[in-house]
């Protein structure tokens, strides 16, 4: 390939190559991914030009700001499409990576080191500690959660693991953070995920995530009809270094502003 291809030709080519996709996304290697674009090297200008880029076509990605352009060569790069609407309402307001509060590293430290046994020690010892520090307290906690939905015309019953609440009150309103925990060791499965994201779309949560204890995943909820984004996956090892990017987006300050805004959205499209 040519070197230092047109900037903007080569977002263009990834963009349309995402559309063209069911989920408006796609996965690139590190190594594919800035091999498209015949850099000698990924000077500090030239990453900041591919982001710049990528942004004005409302492209996110799951690579946290700071690490851009540093990922490893194997790093997979999650890059996904967001309706202008809802990717504004999941950018806007947001502080710079290295404002965010964050834990001490004697937190992280007992974090890392958890060797965890069953489904509800994941829910003990790794998300409530983590929900915590993210900004949670124990009035939003709403642990087997009871949540009335539709199978097909049939009416069911299912329990929610974890959902977190702006405050006491369990209006469908006020819900902002669903958490799906899984057995330690048990993969993540596409059915995993789909039950969460049921769960997210009866009480318009706008994020939820789906853990075993070893992989976290973050999803951005878009709706009903939409594909929803895959914002964040990691190993539990990684949260130290993904902390900034995950508590900019799922603090509860930054959730209430984005559930606000999606209401707004979802209503104006009669959902």
């Amino acid at each position: 390939m040519a070197k230092n291809l047109p900037v903007a030709d080569v977002v263009e080519e990834i963009f349309q190559s995402i559309l063209a996709t069911p989920k408006r996304q796609r996965r690139l290697k590190s190594s594919t991914f800035w091999k498209r674009f015949g850099f000698g090297r990924r000077t500090k200008e030239r990453v900041e030009q591919v982001r710049e880029a990528l942004q004005t076509r409302a492209v996110i990605m799951n690579i946290d700001d700071s690490n851009f352009g540093a990922e490893a060569k194997d790093e997979w790069i999650v890059l996904t499409y967001v309706e202008p609407e809802l990717s504004q309402v999941a950018t806007q307001a947001e502080p710079a990576i290295e404002d965010v509060p964050r834990p001490p590293d004697s937190w992280f430290a007992t974090i890392e080191k958890g060797i965890y046994e069953s489904e509800r020690e994941v829910e003990y010892y790794f998300i409530a500690p983590l929900l915590e520090q993210l900004g949670y307290v124990e009035d939003d906690f709403a642990i087997g959660y009871p949540v009335q939905m539709y199978e097909g015309v049939k009416r069911v019953n299912k329990e929610a693991d974890f959902v977190l609440f702006d405050g006491a009150g369990r209006a469908k309103g006020d819900a902002l953070l669903i958490v799906e925990a899984k057995k330690a060791g048990r993969d993540l499965t596409e059915d995993s995920v789909g039950q969460a994201r049921a769960y997210a779309m009866w009480l318009t949560t706008p994020y939820y995530i789906v853990t075993n204890g070893d992989d976290i995943r973050v999803y951005l909820f878009r709706g009903a009809v939409q594909p929803d984004a895959l914002l964040m996956n990691f190993k539990r090892e990684e949260l130290r270094h993904n902390w900034g990017t995950l508590h900019k987006n799922l603090n509860k300050s930054a959730a209430i502003e984005y559930k606000d805004r999606l209401r707004r959205i979802l209503a104006a499209g009669g959902m």
